[in-house]
Order: C-alpha cells, then structure tokens, then sequence
C-alpha cells in the first residue's frame, strides 16, 4: 500500500485564550448570556427535576444522596445549597468541564447558534466551524461518488433527507485535497478526529471509503461524525482496524462524547417538544427512514448500549419514550437492559419489538408505515417489558428456577416506589403463575399449618381458580363468558369438567381441599382479579407465539394479530375482564 501520509505543514496556528478574550465584544458577550438558557444548558449535562418554579438534582460537584442542587429559571442561574457552588450557564460549564471561561464562552455559542462579535477582523477558528467545513467537503463528494448515491437510493433515502441530514461521502483524496486547499490545522483535525494517525505516526483520512452521517448537538452545529462503509467497497488498508468496522464514529473529545448525544435529534427536537413523544431506534438509516415517513421524533444512540449518560438528552421537555428495537434475540436483549434503566426513572412509553429479520428500515421500505403507526400506538410498558423479560429466562416448571425467577422480581419490583409495586404485583404474580397472595411480601405467614401431604400444586394461579369455580357456581357461570380450557395449562380437564356438570374427579376435590389455595369471602372481587391475571397471562403468551411460531405467516398479516392480541392484554392491565 501506498502512504497515505498528510505532509502538508500546519495550518493556522491557534489564537492565545487572552487575546481571544480581548477579542470578543462585551456586547457579544451580553447577548449570549441573555440567550444562554441555564436549564437547557445544566439538563445537557445531568437529569433534572422540576420542582415548583425551580429545577432540582444531585450536585454534580460533590458527594450527596439528597438533592441540594437548584436551578432557577427566572434567574438564570444554578446554587447548591450543599457545596455552595454557584453561578451562571458560562460557570456550569467552566466548574463541570474544567475548562477556561474563552472555551465556556465559545461552548455557549455553538449551543445556541449565537455568533461572537470580534473587536479585530482577524477572528479565531473554532473547532465547530472545522467540522461544518469538513461536512461540506463530504457533502460535494456524495455528489461525485454513483456507488455511494446508488447504495443510498437502494436503502430508500430520499433526496430531500440527503439534504435534510447532511449525509456525504469520505475519500482520501477529496479530504487530503480540501485540508491544503483551506489551509485548515493537522492538529486540530486528529484531535477532533477527521485524520488519524498509525503507530508509525503516520497520518491518514480516518474515514477514508465510508458514507458519512454528521452528528449535531441539539441546538444544530457539527460535533462529530459516523462513518458506514459501503458494502461494495473495500475501505481501505484491512490492516486498519477502524476501517475493518462497519461503522466507526468520531474519537471522544470535549465536543463529541457518544454517550451523551442522539442522531438525529436537532432534526427530531421541534416534533419531540410539541408531540411530548420519542422514538428511540438502533441505527441511522432506521431514523433517516422513519422521518421521511412522518414519524419525526425518531432517535438513535450512537452505535452504544443506553446508559444513564443518554438521560438528559432524553429527558429534555419531558417526553414519553419508545424503543423500536429489533425483534431477534440481540434486539430483546438491548430493549430488556434500556428497559431496567427507564423503569426506575419511571419514564412513560415503553418498548416496541418489530417481528424477526426486520428494522424499522425495513418496515418503511415494505410499505408497513400503517401497520408501524398501530404497533407504535401500543407499546409494551418498560415495567412490564422487564417484568417479562426476567420470567422469559427461567422455566417456571422446575421448582428451583422458579423460586429464582421469584427472587429476581421481587428484587426488581424493590427498586420501584412503593405505590408503583403494589400497581404491578398482580401483573408479577400472572407472569410467575403464582396466586397475588403469594407473591404479597406483607402477607402473614402460615408456617403452623400443615398442607396437604406431598401434594404438588402445579399451578397455583389455575388452581385457586378452579377452587373458586367448584365451591361457587356463579362464579363458574361468569367465567365461562370470558374463557375456554385452552386458557389453561395445567387445569383444562378440571375446567371441563366443572363446565359439563360432570362428578368432580379427584384432581378437583384435592384442590379443593388444599389450605395453600386461601379463598377470600366474600369471594367475586378476588375471583376477578384473579381471573384477570390468567387471561393477561394468557395474551402474553399468544403474542410470544405469534412472535417465535408464526414466522410462516405474511408480515401483514402477523403485525394485525399483533395488534389484536396486544389490544386485548392492554384492556386486562386496564383491569378489563376480555373475551379470549
């Protein structure tokens, strides 16, 4: 291979912090404080609670478990009453970053589209302006490159989105020839890592044979990029291991951090305020397909697991969030673990799995935007999604795992408020195919009476429900509206039987005899709730099998008895009694 080496001497050579601070207009400067919003500065940073007219968190500036730290809006300003740090959106900056006020000022500035005012023509080059000017380098080579616009085309990417995303094209070439051209910093582009450079030091385009997204920060300006290579390229030296990956991303540095920013949000911001919604998606193109299908508040993390770091970015105008994940094994377990994180910060929305070997992309591409729009109107609730994903990994016939999956929910449920246990006990209890008695923590405790010698009860939930229906007709009568022995798994000849006014067998006399199966008196109100966890149980069962079983079927076809069924289960977590 040839040498890929920039030997072009340094560019600019950067102004000092001291002459750029006497550079800037007071003017300049007042006006940015002016529009600096502290709230929208401080929540890019960590998660915030409104609190009357205030906002509240954890200091991020020392040890605490009590939040002492307060912004006002209507002074612009943040204190913590434990530390006593205090001070304005430039100081925020200064304090968390540990930078220099002229770096906090020229931060400000690209977050909120405010252009400095300079005493001197002669006006510094910031690390934004760099990247916008190297977006527009990669932007005209888009336009040169067929294979790259012809694989473009094929994944369904408008024209339009070309323009609306800023996508372009990286070579060699084009880079190396654009940087002398400009006369732009070496070293300014390997710290913000448009060039890399081997081990032998060498310099190289660090993006060189990839289609490039832009990655903005919310407020508009260029702080990094993702690169895709082409399937029908060979991107360069194998030897490389950047160039090996399918996507790579900028290095971090002070303007790009992964973990903190979403593709596609500055495009997604005005729908996201206005409809309080967010669509949180795996891939760029998935978010690029979505938009130009109308479904405008779509997101996506930067090629990164969810973490508490992404918390602020989205949680910012407070709205309610939904995965859009994957539906094989690798989007299941991406959606159960960003589940755990959103259900203890109780974030409203919920998880929504597209059918196997299909990405939101795919969706568009097939013309099932409609079938899209009713999934997204029914989502599963992060709660119940983790509270599902937990059962799913045991098998509840053996008696060891399922005191292990036991264990587990209880342990989840603990880390939720007390009042939002209680609203999901039922629903732990129908997954753990165990009565709500026995999953009640403050339930007393019977260890005096003896049960019933070496019998094994198979399903608790289905047997106190039999117990009911035996002892009380009515009760049996009222059942049969909304059920039907393949309801069950363990019962069903039990419950014929009762519905054939057949002699009791023995299977049905034992279990009504059985102390561990505690009726209530009066026994209606217990009976429903009871009823009402077998039938949600029940749903979630035929939507898994639709899932994992029904592959044979048309994607249509299998998205519209998603639907029903998951209309159904909603209607039960209503409290619903429904018809299956």
């Amino acid at each position: 291979m040839g040498c890929t080496c920039l030997c072009a001497p340094l560019g600019k050579i950067k102004v000092s912090y001291a002459k750029f601070l006497n550079m800037i207009t007071q003017e300049s400067l007042e006006q940015l404080k002016q529009i600096a919003d502290i709230v929208e500065v401080v929540q890019g940073y960590i998660p915030l609670k409104k609190v009357g007219s205030n906002y509240q968190a954890i200091c991020p500036f020392h040890d605490e478990k009590t939040p002492s730290f307060v912004v006002s809006p209507q002074r612009n300003s943040f204190r913590c009453y434990g530390c006593s740090k205090a001070g304005n959106a430039f100081t925020f900056i200064m304090e968390y970053e540990k930078v220099d006020f002229p770096t906090a000022a020229q931060k400000l500035a690209g977050m909120f589209n405010v252009p400095l005012q300079f005493t001197h023509t002669a006006q510094p080059t910031t690390n934004v302006d760099v990247l916008e000017q190297i977006a527009q380098c990669y932007q005209a080579q888009l336009d040169k490159t067929p294979n790259a616009l012809s694989y473009l085309q094929q994944r369904g990417v408008s024209p339009q989105s070309l323009k609306d995303f800023s996508l372009g094209f990286c070579t060699q070439q084009s880079v190396s020839t654009y940087i002398k051209e400009h006369r732009l910093d070496n070293k300014t582009l390997l710290e913000l890592g448009v060039l890399g450079q081997d081990d032998f030091k060498r310099v190289f385009v660090r993006f060189n044979g990839r289609l490039m997204f832009p990655i903005h920060n919310p407020n508009g300006k260029i702080v990094g990029f993702g690169g895709r290579v082409l399937q029908s390229n060979s991107a360069g030296d194998s030897k490389n291991r950047s160039q090996m990956a399918k996507y790579i991303n900028s290095p971090q540095s002070r303007l790009f951090n992964k973990s903190k920013l979403l593709y596609g949000y500055f495009q997604a911001r005005q729908s996201i305020l206005k409809t309080k919604q967010l669509i949180l998606t795996e891939g760029y193109l998935d978010v690029i397909l979505l938009h130009q299908a109308g479904f405008n508040t779509a997101v996506a993390t930067l090629g990164t697991a969810l973490t508490p770091e992404h918390l602020p970015a989205l949680s910012r105008g407070e709205p309610s969030i939904i995965l859009l994940y994957d539906g094989d094994k690798a989007g299941h377990l991406a959606a159960f673990k960003a589940s755990q994180l959103l259900a203890k910060e109780l974030k409203g929305g919920g998880v929504v799995l597209l059918p196997p070997q299909f990405d939101p992309a795919d969706m568009i591409l097939q013309g099932q935007a409609q079938a899209l729009k009713t999934l997204l109107e029914r989502p599963i609730p992060f709660i119940e999604f983790v509270l599902q994903g937990i059962v799913r990994g045991y098998n509840l016939n053996d008696p060891l795992q399922k005191k292990q999956a036991f264990e587990q929910v209880q342990a989840f449920l603990h880390t939720l408020p007390p009042m939002v246990q209680e609203d999901y006990k039922p629903m732990a209890a129908s997954l753990l195919q165990t009565s709500l008695r026995f999953l009640d923590p403050h339930k007393p405790k019977t260890q005096n009476r003896q049960p019933l010698a070496q019998r094994l009860i198979s399903d608790p939930l289905e047997e106190l429900l039999i117990k009911y229906m035996a002892l009380y007709p009515e009760l049996l009568e009222r059942a049969k509206a909304y059920i039907t022995p393949q309801v069950f798994k363990h019962c069903a000849h039990a419950f014929e039987l009762l519905c054939s006014s057949q002699p009791e067998d023995a299977q049905i006399a034992a279990i009504k005899l059985d102390e561990r199966l505690p009726t209530a008196t009066p026994p209606h109100e217990d009976f429903d709730a009871q009823l009402a966890l077998l039938i949600k149980r029940y749903c979630a069962a035929q939507l898994e099998q639709i899932n994992h079983l029904y592959t044979h079927l048309e994607l249509a076809q299998r998205l519209e008895m998603l639907a029903q069924w998951r209309s159904k289960l909603h209607q039960s977590n209503q409290g619903e009694l429904v018809k299956v």
